[in-house]
């Protein structure tokens, strides 16, 4: 597996603003070749903020990265535990889901969390020095804020490319759920 590129919304002091980041992330995924999500018109912005979070902490779309956004989101926004069901029932996840049981088997999940645990410690340790918490439910103003004003705004430390480097990086074939948009 390769590692992903170089992404200028995953250095700390990154001047671009989050809708920019934004962009660049939606770039990366359709170079890698995946589906970019949108939200349905009139329902909850889920997709939204979920990819805010990949712009703000810094986080790709690796399996390992997208491990350590989920404890940025637990321990580092206003999460609600009924938004993040909703999330669970977009036929997008609950696909993504089962791939994942399916190619990786049941258990690796908590073998993802140990084997990736020098990040997620990471993760915990900068959240815990955040001085306040990223709002889940993005208000639309923060989006042309830049990346270093509300990092600093917020407290919010990213990982270094190193701390983010897994010691052994899953291979997953996202094919299963991706058709490039």
């Amino acid at each position: 597996m390769s590692q992903s590129p170089y992404l200028q919304y995953q250095q700390q002091d990154s001047t671009q603003t989050l809708r920019e980041a934004m962009t660049e992330y939606h770039s990366y995924l359709r170079a890698i070749g995946r589906k970019t999500l949108t939200d349905d018109k009139g329902g909850d912005s889920v997709w939204l903020y979920h990819d805010a979070t990949h712009a703000i902490f810094g986080q790709d779309t690796t399996i390992e990265g997208e491990a350590a956004l989920d404890f940025w989101v637990f321990f580092g926004t206003t999460f609600s535990w009924a938004l993040l069901m909703r999330y669970q029932q977009i036929p997008e996840v609950k696909q993504l889901s089962r791939a994942v049981i399916q190619q990786l088997g049941m258990f690796f999940i908590p073998t993802l969390y140990w084997r990736n645990r020098k990040a997620l410690w990471g993760v915990i340790r900068n959240t815990r020095k955040m001085s306040k918490k990223w709002p889940f439910e993005l208000p639309n103003n923060l989006l042309d804020k830049r990346l270093v004003d509300l990092r600093n705004e917020y407290g919010i430390r990213v990982l270094t490319a190193k701390q983010r480097t897994p010691s052994h990086a899953t291979e997953f074939d996202y094919s299963i759920v991706s058709n490039p948009s």
